[in-house]
């Protein structure tokens, strides 16, 4: 469960590690994001090692303060699959996608939803792990 203001931790191989919840897009009553959803997040803390070895094209998107859309992945809320089984992480995370839910890296850490990977296949392709 993400509301707004949100501190956020960000499980790619950008060098965004930690991002804010501004946003989360949809009907107006919706004021909570779940596994799944897509939300506006500003970044928050860059790790310097990572940003070094950046290409130059991404060092110019990913800078304190800009804002990228972020596809929600892992949340503390249990989330119930079809057979009626719980699952439950132990951290909010996100990961940074563009306009078409394509992730922006070419690496996801930690395991993904299988649900996630049928739903966007781009992200099960880039997903080291998948339950």
């Amino acid at each position: 469960m993400i509301q707004l203001g949100s501190i956020i931790k960000v499980t790619d191989k950008t060098c965004v590690v930690l991002a804010q919840c501004i946003k989360i897009p949809g009907p107006k009553k919706k004021k909570i994001a779940y596994i799944g959803d897509i939300i506006l997040v500003s970044v928050q803390w860059i790790s310097p090692r990572k940003f070094a070895l950046l290409k130059a094209r991404l060092q110019k998107k990913f800078f304190k303060g800009s804002l990228h859309r972020g596809l929600v992945i892992r949340s503390k809320v249990n989330f119930k699959r079809s057979s009626g089984i719980y699952i439950k992480f132990g951290e909010n995370t996100v990961v940074l996608v563009t306009k078409n839910v394509v992730p922006v890296s070419n690496r996801v850490y930690g395991p993904v939803l299988r649900e996630l990977c049928m739903r966007w296949p781009s992200l099960g392709c880039v997903s080291s792990y998948i339950i």
